[in-house]
């Protein structure tokens, strides 16, 4: 519940303030002071999240799931990804944030759709979450599954950022709702199947 009140929270906040939260901005010019305003690399980690490439990275994360919880694990990222793809066209229909401004920091490609949620923050987030939250896993098995959800994760959010694609604040509010998303379904899974790596969440 601690992921589903801070991601409805943080969203919340986004869609009120209708501009960057504090520390956005900020946040925003250093990475494109860095790594450049449209790095081909931001572009590439960004077509993951859409098709046909997310089919690659879906198959990923049922890889580094199995790694962790066995085959009922591996199911965990297909479904989650089916959640959040709902919930996705859910949010677009009920509400509207606006994304980074061209007039603020520099933008790869305009877009006039809401940046609450984030579509790549949602299925990386129910993706690579439900590798997180699986359990199970031993030595360096759990520990390389983990490390590389983890590091994904972040190359994935910095990337939509430096492409001025969404704020900070907005990808961190999709990849709570992703996580939330993830740990109802994993609990649910292991109601149906108590003997299963979800039900020693």
């Amino acid at each position: 519940m601690s992921f589903l009140s801070g991601g409805l929270a943080l969203g919340v906040a986004c869609l009120l303030s209708q501009g960057p939260l504090p520390g956005d901005l900020v946040v925003t010019r250093v990475l494109q002071a860095g790594l450049g305003a449209t790095p081909r690399w931001a572009e590439f980690v960004t077509s993951t999240a859409k098709s046909p490439a997310v089919w690659l990275t879906l198959s990923l994360a049922a890889a580094l799931a199995a790694m962790r919880g066995g085959w009922r694990a591996a199911t965990v990222p297909a479904l989650a990804f089916a959640g959040v793809e709902l919930l996705d066209a859910l949010l677009r229909a009920l509400a509207f944030a606006p994304k980074p401004s061209p007039e603020l920091v520099s933008v790869a490609t305009s877009s006039a759709s809401s940046g609450v949620p984030s579509t790549f923050g949602l299925v990386y987030g129910a993706l690579f979450g439900a590798v997180l939250f699986t359990a199970g896993g031993r030595g360096g098995v759990r520990a390389f599954a983990i490390v590389a959800s983890v590091g994904l994760l972040i190359v994935g959010a910095s990337a939509r950022v430096v492409l001025g694609g969404h704020w900070t604040s907005q990808m961190l509010a999709s990849l709570f709702l992703a996580f939330s998303l993830v740990l109802a379904l994993q609990q649910a899974l292991g109601r149906w199947h108590p003997a299963g790596p979800a039900a020693r969440l």
